[in-house]
């Protein structure tokens, strides 16, 4: 089964300009092939038709319609005006409801169309001139007043206005303006304030004469921060106009109506496809009607799309066209879930050189970029490989959404397997929950990841498990440390414990008895007779110690833990063995770590240096804390030939009392 066969799929790949609408034929296509969600069908009728027609006392005011690059902004405006403009329209209407409350304003305008390009006029200038031309070309002779010269532009909106009556006495005029707001944001300070004045003014004279108006911008101005230095002028301009807001679900219904049609039986068949892999995923049973119908685009593509505010002319409609007309002569595969998630966008980004030049951009791509070459060359797990890739891909999607690339969001592993629909065939295999290990995959995939980078530029937020890209990671020395334990060996862990075991006995700053030995000469308390016994105490076997003199009364041997030497146990009344036992993986991950930061500040210097050392006293720490917590399980003391753990030599005798430690203290 490919997957043309379960789609009808209509590319929506060139961009509709505004003034296309001007030819009859144009406006009439573009309203057939306009599809109308039920949110969108209700702005029409409740909001857009009513704030144009004339026929009933109304409030009316001027329009903004509100949409990204690519989500049918233009498109919308193109459809409104043409219905504005003839009634020959109408029956192309792909909604009733719509098509019904249209005939409150078809055919009653005579319509205007302009868009702004590159220009230094101002707003007034823009609008008057183009009116006046237009005008003109009906037979209608009108021109403004210079601008220095008229206190406000009512006046001149209403002496327009009876001039084209006379020409037009049953019409309305309608102007549609399109890319006001990139023109906007060139405006200088002063400049700006007198357009929005201006814009105030224009969305004024619409409750007082048959003149409408229509705008489309990008995104909200009246919210943008980007205008915050001139809130006041905005907040005047706002209560002067309606917002329309080309929302998420218009854009889904669009994909689902339009870019990817599917007949009821082609509703079965995916239906029936993804009712297999539902098990593997946190609601996707639930939501499978949103997945049939934009299969095979995953419901959160959009989501996640409109969210990457780093870029701002992304054209949804027509990067999904280009991803769908590379699959439909390809195979839906049938060992794991065919869906495209928002990890596929990543490569047409890349693609794009224009992109490249927004700072933010370049910085993940290069990131990116980083991350993909070193996991394709040195990913231990090659069957996961496409797992990885697919990740990595999706982290830099996600890093553009944040607003700020470095902050530390990112994306939890049930995200990541629920919003790609993430999958390897031997999930299946387990026996355990499905959606379970599939999680475990991915969090075993994320992990591996990050050894590869050995922590570079990718981040864990153990807080809400949130994975990201982190641009500022350059070095991850945990990530460094985690990796130099895997070729430690166990002579290394047994100097790491020696090292930790000369600090827990106070011989750090001891020199030892024997250059070049571990041996010190130590002292112990007789309790019973209140005298004091001298000795000696060794790190290491009886065949790897110097002869040590003059001799004294005993000698404590503390034997290798990880790699014990072999020696001749001779039964002597003056020797003690004491060897480390009960060691469990949480001291072994103490005493690995510890190692490998003593490692790997012997051969760095400067800030890493320090950066280990830090690290190192950290598990040392631990490692103190461990042996204190464990001390009567953990050794084992053999003497005499008879060995038992030190809990069972002082039983019946407490640790204080063996110490000479009273009470009190």
């Amino acid at each position: 089964m490919k997957y043309r066969e379960v789609i009808n799929f209509d590319p929506i790949e060139t961009i509709i300009q505004l003034r296309d609408a001007d030819k009859t034929s144009t406006a009439r296509h573009l309203v057939e092939s306009y599809v109308i969600s039920k949110e969108m069908a209700e702005k029409l009728t409740e909001i857009v038709f009513p704030q144009l027609q004339f026929d009933r006392p109304l409030d009316n005011k001027g329009l903004l319609v509100i949409g990204n690059y690519g989500t049918g902004k233009s498109h919308l405006m193109a459809v409104i005006s043409s219905i504005a403009e003839t009634t020959e329209v109408l029956p192309v209407i792909r909604n009733s409801k719509v098509a019904e409350a249209a005939r409150q304003i078809s055919g009653k305008f005579k319509v205007v169309r302009t868009e702004i390009g590159s220009s230094e006029m101002s707003l007034r200038g823009i609008i008057t001139q183009t009116l006046e031309e237009r005008l003109a070309e009906w037979g209608v002779n009108y021109q403004f007043p210079p601008a220095d010269q008229i206190i406000n532009n009512k006046q001149a909106f209403e002496d327009m206005m009876a001039a084209f009556h006379e020409k037009y006495p049953n019409h309305g005029l309608l102007l549609v303006v399109d890319e006001l707001l990139d023109y906007l944001r060139s405006r200088k300070d002063q400049e700006l304030i007198l357009d929005l004045n201006f814009l105030r003014e224009i969305g004024e004279v619409c409750k007082d004469i048959r003149f409408r108006f229509i705008a489309g911008v990008q995104e909200a101005i009246f919210d943008s921060h980007r205008f915050a230095f001139v809130s006041d002028s905005l907040r005047r301009v706002k209560d002067r106009f309606e917002q329309i807001l080309i929302a998420r679900r218009d854009i889904k219904f669009v994909v689902s109506e339009r870019l990817l049609q599917k007949t009821v039986e082609q509703q079965e068949k995916i239906r029936n496809y993804l009712s297999r892999f539902t098990k593997f995923y946190g609601h996707m049973n639930e939501r499978i009607d949103e997945f049939v119908r934009l299969f095979p685009v995953h419901p959160d593509y959009i989501d996640v799309f409109e969210r990457v505010t780093a870029i701002e002319k992304r054209e949804i409609l027509k990067t999904l066209s280009k991803t769908m007309r590379r699959l439909l002569d390809r195979d839906v595969p049938e060992d794991y879930p065919g869906v495209i998630g928002y990890d596929t966008y990543w490569p047409f980004l890349c693609e794009n050189s224009s992109f490249r030049a927004i700072p933010e951009v370049r910085s993940v791509i290069e990131c990116s970029n980083t991350l993909e070459s070193r996991v394709s060359l040195a990913f231990t797990r090659p069957s996961y490989k496409p797992m990885a890739i697919r990740i990595i891909h999706a982290l830099s999607v996600h890093r553009l959404t944040t607003g700020d690339i470095y902050l530390p969001l990112g994306v939890t592993p049930m995200e990541l397997r629920d919003t790609l629909c993430l999958f390897h065939p031997d999930i299946e295999d387990l026996g355990g929950e499905p959606s379970d290990d599939l999680l475990t995959l991915v969090q075993t995939v994320l992990r591996e990841i990050q050894k590869t980078l050995s922590g570079q530029f990718i981040s864990h937020n153990p807080t809400n498990q949130q994975w990201y890209l982190d641009l500022k990671k350059v070095v991850d020395y945990d990530a460094l440390i985690e990796k130099r334990t895997e070729s430690l060996d166990n002579a290394a862990l047994d100097r790491a414990y020696y090292e930790a075991l000369q600090i827990l006995m106070e011989k750090k700053d001891q020199p030892s008895y024997v250059t070049g030995y571990r041996i010190w000469e130590h002292e112990l308390e007789w309790l019973d007779r209140k005298a004091t016994r001298q000795g000696y105490l060794f790190f290491g076997s009886p065949n790897e110690r110097s002869t040590a003199v003059p001799a004294r009364d005993f000698y404590l041997y503390f034997i290798q833990p990880f790699d014990p030497p072999y020696f001749k146990k001779e039964k002597k009344p003056d020797e003690v063995f004491i060897t480390l036992k009960g060691v469990d993986e949480e001291f072994r991950t103490y005493i690995e770590k510890y190692a490998a930061a003593l490692d790997l500040a012997l051969t760095s210097s400067g800030q890493d240096k320090a950066r280990y050392q830090a690290k190192a006293s950290a598990f040392l720490s631990d490692i103190i804390g461990w042996l204190n917590d464990h001390m009567t399980e953990a050794f084992q003391i053999t003497y005499e030939g008879r060995s038992k753990m030190l809990r069972d030599w002082v039983k019946g005798t407490s640790i204080r009392q063996l110490s000479g430690i009273s009470p009190d203290e």
